[in-house]
């Protein structure tokens, strides 16, 4: 009996022996599966790390990169002497310009104005309205004026003595001007001329006008026409081309014949 109670005991030794053995396998199994599904995290950080690196490599490289674009920006920077040498000149010629503008500006201003003493009396004549239709020819000297021409009365020949006497540099006037009492009436009669052949050349602007082929007259700035036309349209045209020449007065067209057809 106590033979099998020792055999029954180390049974169980052994058995409780071998169930902590078994753990400990267990156990080990367990660290080595551990290591295993930790491995992998590693791994992936391991490449994270390296992916990183590369990164920071790759930024170096452009980084490094850059230099030979501020390089090549430094080789482009050469052409802009270039424009400040074309802004320079520019800015040279502009300065000739104006230096020799001020060199003209010089020579005028130490010369002396040129004026005529002749023209001077003429325009003082021309600025009173009572001498102003006339045609009156000066001469000079050295300190005299000559004036000739027609004049319509006395009161205009002294008129044109004294004007031409306040120039300055006259001290004389010899005044030769005509006293011609019908010169007003010539004067008309040359001004009508003059009217009469600007109304013809504006008729002959116009087709219509100018086939009608009116007969121009005018006295005291007063045009009459006369002629024959089929339309009494073309006479208004006609009267309105005439209107609009200086100095006439009226436009009379009560000897134009409206011919009827037939």
């Amino acid at each position: 009996m106590e033979m099998k109670a020792r055999d029954v005991k180390r049974s169980q030794f052994r058995r409780s022996g071998f169930g902590q053995g078994a753990a400990f396998l267990a156990l080990c199994v367990c660290a080595l599966l551990t290591s295993q599904l930790t491995n992998p995290m590693l791994a992936e950080s391991d490449q994270h790390s390296t992916t990183s690196a590369q990164s920071s490599a790759d930024q170096g490289k452009v980084t490094d990169a850059k230099p030979p674009a501020q390089s090549s920006a430094q080789e482009s920077k050469p052409a802009q002497p270039k424009t400040q040498t074309t802004k320079s000149e520019e800015s040279n010629a502009k300065k000739d310009v104006r230096e020799e503008g001020a060199e003209k500006e010089k020579e005028s201003t130490g010369k002396k104005t040129v004026t005529s003493l002749i023209l001077t009396v003429k325009l003082a004549l021309l600025e009173d309205p009572r001498l102003f239709p006339y045609e009156i020819e000066v001469e000079a000297g050295s300190d005299e004026v000559t004036l000739t021409g027609k004049v319509s009365t006395e009161a205009e020949k002294a008129a044109a003595a004294q004007i031409a006497s306040t120039v300055p540099t006259v001290k004389t006037v010899s005044n030769k001007l005509e006293v011609v009492k019908e010169l007003p009436e010539l004067m008309t009669h040359k001004q009508d001329d003059t009217i009469t052949r600007h109304v013809k050349d504006r008729f002959a602007k116009s087709a219509t006008v100018t086939a009608a082929n009116f007969d121009v007259k005018t006295e005291q700035g007063v045009v009459s026409l006369s002629g024959t036309v089929r339309f009494q349209v073309i006479v208004l045209e006609a009267a309105e081309a005439a209107r609009e020449v200086p100095g006439v007065k009226a436009v009379r067209t009560d000897k134009v014949k409206i011919e009827s057809e037939g």
